[in-house]
């Protein structure tokens, strides 16, 4: 098992660009179309379709403004200079990418009280609104959905929490939604272990059409869906994931972007 650095260089890619991986989508689309069957076409959201780290910076922003923030002087002082560029995974990485260390005990206590704070907002309708498609990603959904795919958006947001606020950015940013070929599969209730959630979607995906291709930045969500499914093309984003271990990877693509 590996992750991040030791899983990309222990995993095999196919040597492509981003654009040769992204026209062999689409010739797969038409392909399949062709042939009279269902091109399906799977797609994570964040860290995938979207950055989330402007969603991160401006809770850390808010948390700022707290009272509880002023026993944290030393992680206070840090992160009044937080950019965008600086925000990670996680509240560690981010942490990190400003010189902090999780070893201090100021740092280590701060990271679990800002914790909650961060849950409770991360994971909520109200604040996916500062997420950012990445450039080029509503162009490249709305070309293979104009071809003729069946597009699916299998993400770990839960539909209590985060339904309403997903379906609204999706129309925000100009992904195909509320139309014919469209489906939204979120977790039914927050505690299901994303893992759980996108291997159970299996059985939705071969219930509707071909699986061409799937997009994930989550090495083991992207092996778990290969498993499944390894006659399709499973393309690694390469952003920001976590440090959740996974076994290496055969047969996969990667891009660093939809450009």
């Amino acid at each position: 098992m590996f992750i991040r650095n030791d899983w990309k260089q222990a995993s095999q890619f196919h040597d492509l660009s981003e654009l040769e991986v992204l026209k062999e989508v689409s010739r797969r689309v038409t392909e399949v179309r062709a042939a009279g069957k269902t091109p399906i076409v799977l797609l994570d959201l964040d860290s995938t379709l979207y950055e989330v780290g402007p969603r991160t910076h401006r809770i850390l922003q808010e948390w700022l403004d707290t009272p509880e923030c002023t026993q944290f002087p030393n992680v206070r002082r840090e992160l009044e200079r937080l950019e965008h560029e600086h925000v990670g995974y996680s509240l560690k990485d981010t942490f990190s990418a400003l010189g902090m260390s999780a070893d201090e005990s100021e740092v280590q206590e701060a990271i679990s009280v800002i914790k909650k704070f961060w849950q409770e907002r991360f994971f909520s309708s109200a604040y996916l609104t500062y997420d950012k498609a990445y450039p080029g990603a509503p162009e490249f959904v709305r070309e293979v959905h104009q071809m003729g795919a069946f597009i699916v958006y299998l993400t770990g947001r839960d539909e209590p929490g985060m339904g309403d606020g997903t379906r609204a950015m999706l129309i925000r940013d100009g992904f195909p939604w509320n139309t014919e070929r469209t489906h939204l599969l979120l977790k039914p209730a927050y505690g299901l272990s994303d893992l759980e959630h996108k291997v159970g979607a299996a059985k939705f995906i071969r219930a509707h059409g071909e699986l061409i291709a799937s997009f994930e930045n989550e090495p083991p969500n992207l092996v778990a869906i290969y498993d499944q499914f390894p006659e399709a093309m499973h393309v690694f984003v390469e952003t920001v994931s976590s440090d959740h271990p996974a076994p290496a990877g055969k047969d996969l693509y990667r891009i660093r972007g939809f450009l």
